[in-house]
């Protein structure tokens, strides 16, 4: 059978001739397929992996039943591939009953699943896990959970880059690059957990709100969950974070959840028996907490605990604070929570440290005094201090991740030394 009629395309893909191959890819799909090509040894292009993508999928038939891609916001990639290779693939989605753009996703969705990077394959039971936290709201725990977790999921090409660029205006950059040079490409695998149920985190990236009564995390902690917590998680799709990056939203009846929690034999385990299934995908999972002393805060505090058998400074509270005295009557309530719970329960939860946010200095002396006393204090760190400018306000508003918005930004460097002071 000659390369016309046949649905492979093997003899195609040594052909030094190319042509173009018109489609629609979601904008997910395509940087993943471009960041997984460039970190293969050795790394390869785009359009290598996604011919081979094309052959692969042509070759094999697929499972019945095998799920569609959602399509949803795909945009025109034109690859240049082997002579005929679109060609076939044409013929294969036409003998599927497929659009070619829906072979296209499917085959590459395959080939991602076939060559699955090193952390997605890790032995579980190693996760760490922060909860960030503070019972006082608008002290910025969403800004530094999702500033974190982006920071842990970058990669080190990227902060090259963006050393390289600081490093054209050195004299202006002198104290970010000094900042930025301490600090390491993690490329981790996070889980964002918006539990806070004004879904702050949520809706500053974009996502949709779980709706009420529908599956949620909520569910699953009640006990009343069908289906997977797995397919509620979903993926930031930037390249920077190479797939890494996932978010839990939240839910729109989340703040019934202490209500269902106070009838729950074993709700101190149960944000902890909700997560189970999914926890030994991930390296960190990071929680962003609402502001609250109530019962949904215990059980994230008791899952923040040190386990048997893991080292310390690995999981425990990572605490928000703003330099003035509200926050510090705020910190006063949680560190009574988290010994409660210590105590009640006979189970170490340690305090990583604290961060303060939105720090203005030309507010004067309660600013600054009160930034010397978060300093000094002798029962946790600080771990560092984020200055009150535009950048994150803006990224907020085009509701994109900071490390997106913008890299180079004062805020963004600090972002990356509060992780690595975590890690």
């Amino acid at each position: 059978m000659d390369s016309d009629d046949s649905p492979g395309v093997g003899n195609l893909q040594g052909s030094d001739h190319k042509e173009p191959g018109p489609t629609k890819l979601p904008p997910s799909l395509r940087n993943e397929l471009k960041a997984r090509a460039a970190r293969l040894t050795p790394p390869r292009t785009l359009e290598e992996v996604y011919s081979e993508a094309l052959r692969a999928w042509a070759d094999e038939p697929e499972e019945p039943g095998t799920p569609p891609v959602k399509l949803t916001g795909a945009v025109p990639f034109t690859p240049m591939l082997p002579l005929g290779q679109w060609g076939n693939h044409k013929k294969v989605c036409s003998a599927r009953d497929l659009t070619f753009a829906q072979g296209a996703a499917r085959a590459v969705r395959r080939w991602l699943e076939d060559h699955p990077e090193a952390w997605q394959v890790r032995n579980p039971g190693k996760t760490r896990r922060l909860i960030v936290c503070n019972q006082k709201g608008g002290v910025g725990k969403t800004t530094v959970s999702l500033g974190i977790a982006q920071a842990a999921t970058e990669g080190a090409a990227y902060l090259e880059e963006v050393l390289t660029l600081l490093k054209r205006n050195s004299l202006k950059n002198k104290d970010l690059i000094e900042r930025l040079e301490q600090v390491e490409g993690t490329a981790l695998r996070v889980l964002l957990i918006d539990y806070d149920p004004q879904g702050h985190l949520t809706k500053q990236l974009g996502l949709e709100v779980l709706p009420a009564k529908g599956p949620s995390l909520s569910k699953a902690m009640l006990g009343g969950l069908e289906g997977s917590l797995a397919d509620l998680v979903v993926p930031l799709a930037d390249a920077r974070f190479g797939g890494r990056l996932h978010v839990l939203p939240a839910c729109r009846d989340a703040f019934l959840l202490d209500a269902g929690l106070a009838g729950h034999r074993s709700r101190i385990r149960a944000l902890e028996t909700a997560l189970e299934p999914i926890e030994g995908d991930y390296d960190v999972i990071i929680i962003d907490a609402p502001p609250s002393l109530g019962l949904a805060m215990d059980t994230a505090l008791h899952y923040g605990r040190r386990r048997d058998g893991e080292p310390t400074g690995q999981s425990g509270c990572l605490i928000i604070v703003q330099a003035e005295d509200s926050s510090a009557d705020a910190y006063d309530l949680l560190l009574e929570q988290i010994q409660a719970i210590i105590s009640d329960w006979a189970v170490p939860i340690e305090l990583l440290g604290l961060v303060v946010n939105l720090y203005d200095a030309s507010r004067g002396y309660i600013a600054t005094s009160s930034l010397e006393g978060w300093r000094t204090l002798e029962e946790i760190r600080c771990l560092g201090v984020i200055t009150d400018l535009k950048e994150i306000r803006e990224a907020v508003r085009l509701k994109q991740p900071l490390l997106t918005y913008s890299p180079l930004c004062a805020q963004a460097i600090e972002m990356r030394a509060i992780w690595k002071e975590v890690s």
